[in-house]
């Protein structure tokens, strides 16, 4: 598959002259260069000057105008006449599927780790996972990432406890055992 060169065109347009162009007295379009000097398409240029061809739909028009009232069973009849329309009908009144996480599918609780042996085990789990397919690789990292996260999480949790102890003991320093 070849590249559409950005370079500006050497050859003018074979558009037709707009009708503000022709109002003036002239074919404007033949002098005009149908790219800019950086290889984008000049002002009233186009990469396709035909347009879209007929009998192909617009991909961003909805299947059904559900602004204006329907007639009972009017979907059901549709869908019985055309029913490879059921898909775009429903993408149009459901809402998108929530994405399941890799990690709550493969019955790991990235909360709910605590010490560096169920951190171990965890990845554990995702290695064996990713070698017997149930997830991908993209999965397991973002999987991997969430565990460091929650791993740097109680560090400086630890870290803020152990100084929030010394700050304490500098404030209030105990008194030396009796004995």
């Amino acid at each position: 598959m070849k590249s559409q060169s950005l370079d500006p065109d050497l050859l003018t347009s074979r558009a037709r002259p707009r009708a503000d162009a022709r109002a003036h007295g002239g074919n404007q379009r033949a002098e005009e260069p149908a790219r800019d000097p950086k290889g984008r398409f000049a002002k009233g240029h186009s990469g396709n000057p035909k347009g879209r061809p007929p009998g192909i739909s617009n991909p961003r028009r909805p299947v059904i105008d559900f602004s204006r009232p329907l007639v009972p069973g009017a979907l059901s009849r549709l869908v019985e006449r055309k029913p490879w329309l059921l898909r775009p009908i429903l993408a149009q009144l459901l809402p998108p599927a929530r994405a399941i996480d890799p990690a709550e599918r493969l019955g790991i609780s990235i909360r709910s780790l605590h010490n560096a042996a169920e951190f171990q085990r965890a990845l554990q789990t995702v290695c064996a996972a990713v070698s017997a397919g149930e997830i991908g690789i993209r999965e397991a990292g973002h999987i991997a990432r969430q565990v460091r996260t929650q791993m740097r999480a109680l560090r400086r949790l630890a870290r803020l406890q152990r100084r929030a102890v010394r700050l304490a003991n500098k404030v209030n320093p105990l008194p030396p055992p009796l004995g």
